[in-house]
């Protein structure tokens, strides 16, 4: 590794094309607030294309938000219709935004296990806990049951939150010192059944799970659902969790 001090954090990123006139250029994506939610931190963020071998230069991945998963890759068929509709669209018809990049889901599942056979610490947000809770073996819903907790985007665009309850027994409480607190929330998908090693530290009123955590003297991960990298300034307890990730990824660097 180098000779720096600062651990190297890997961020996975959205592979698109954007319109320019009559061609599509291809880009790779990642909001601004991912980047500085790891260089404020003091580590030096590296944006992850294509290839899983860059866990080698690695001391830690974070594994943002995105697109839906294919339901593939926990043996469902696909219930979602994806259209040309502009805004969030409603329950199982969704934009193209919304819908599967395989390429993209078996590169970070490969990722994911790299990473995790390194033993270097992870960190997901959003689609990032949904994505490890099927690598690990679990499920997903691809429309949440309906409740009275607005867990997607609102029509105009807006971001809901809610609240939580933390389990007292958890490292996230340990970081956070509060059973209860307030997680964005951004998504129409979330975990179904939770993959077997996994831990379950936070959870919304309604049941689903807000967090989960796999932390050992083997194993460092932590995931949240809600966007915490946009919502620093009205929920600031979540950096600790970014704190103690970052601080992880120096021991292991």
């Amino acid at each position: 590794m180098s000779n720096s001090k600062a651990p190297v954090v890997g961020i996975t990123t959205v592979q698109t094309s954007i319109n320019s006139g009559d061609f599509h250029k291809p880009v790779v994506l990642v909001n601004q607030a991912y980047v500085n939610l790891v260089a404020d931190f003091g580590a030096i963020p590296v944006l992850v294309t294509e290839n899983e071998a860059i866990v080698e230069r690695l001391d830690a991945l974070l594994i943002i938000g995105g697109q839906d998963m294919d339901p593939a890759f926990w043996h469902a068929k696909q219930e979602v219709d994806y259209q040309a509709i502009p805004g969030v669209g409603k329950r199982f018809c969704r934009p193209l935004d919304y819908a599967p990049n395989r390429k993209r889901d078996q590169f970070e599942l490969a990722l994911y296990q790299a990473a995790k056979s390194k033993k270097i610490p992870i960190f997901g947000i959003c689609r990032g806990l949904q994505l490890i809770n099927i690598a690990e073996g679990g499920t997903l819903h691809q429309e949440l049951p309906e409740s009275n907790i607005q867990h997607e985007t609102g029509p105009d665009g807006t971001t809901q939150c809610h609240f939580i309850n933390i389990d007292p027994n958890s490292y996230a409480h340990e970081l956070m010192q509060v059973t209860s607190y307030t997680m964005s929330s951004r998504h129409h998908q979330g975990i179904d059944r939770l993959a077997k090693n996994l831990k379950a530290t936070a959870w919304s009123e309604d049941g689903l799970i807000e967090m989960i955590e796999q932390v050992d003297s083997e194993n460092w991960m932590m995931a949240v659902q809600g966007h915490i990298e946009t919502t620093r300034v009205n929920f600031p307890l979540y950096d600790r969790l970014m704190e103690a990730f970052i601080e992880r990824a120096r021991l292991t660097h």
